[in-house]
């Protein structure tokens, strides 16, 4: 058993409200520095009503279980802000998969993060993502792969169980995918 970092990068978005963001990560680490240079990265992209922000604390779970097991500070807070003033369709935008090479119940062990909304400037004539945005996404992310500590958690699979599993990404892909949220409020 090995305690994890859980990282909750907050996200405003204006239109559509708030969301989140988890990141995990092995519990010596600190993520939250590689995190905001991550969204440093990307942020001209999305429009000035995105804001994300990194905590420089939060909460430590058992990875095999899931359970709450402390708590952790000492991180490089920061609030990162969308730089590009143009026009946004609220929820829609593109994702990253982060994969680790492991495998689970079958099934290839990935995980997701969604990048949402991008301004429409980084939608091509297609009505896919321009290049040079997947090109900016895909070094972004590759960067945060190669710091070496963050990766995808998976809860156990039934409760009262303990295979719950953590695995640090191996590598990431911005795929050229339009994808979009929805709110679940009405």
């Amino acid at each position: 058993m090995a305690s994890l970092r859980r990282v909750p990068v907050a996200w405003t978005t204006g239109v559509g409200g708030a969301g989140v963001s988890v990141f995990y990560t092995a519990s010596a680490d600190d993520a939250t520095a590689a995190l905001g240079t991550f969204f440093n990265a990307i942020k001209d992209l999305f429009p000035p009503a995105v804001t994300w922000t990194i905590p420089s604390s939060g909460d430590e779970i058992t990875d095999s279980t899931g359970i709450l097991s402390g708590g952790w500070s000492g991180g490089t807070a920061a609030t990162v802000t969308g730089t590009n003033n143009t026009n946004y369709v609220a929820g829609t935008g593109c994702f990253v998969r982060w994969r680790t090479g492991g495998i689970r119940s079958g099934r290839k062990f990935v995980g997701r993060t969604f990048l949402c909304p991008l301004v429409t400037s980084k939608f091509d004539a297609t009505g896919t993502i321009d290049n040079t945005a997947l090109s900016t996404v895909q070094t972004a992310a590759n960067t945060l792969v190669g710091v070496g500590m963050l990766g995808v958690y998976g809860r156990p699979i039934a409760p009262s169980t303990s295979n719950g599993v953590f695995l640090t990404w191996t590598a990431a892909e911005a795929p050229d995918k339009v994808t979009s949220l929805r709110t679940r409020r009405t």
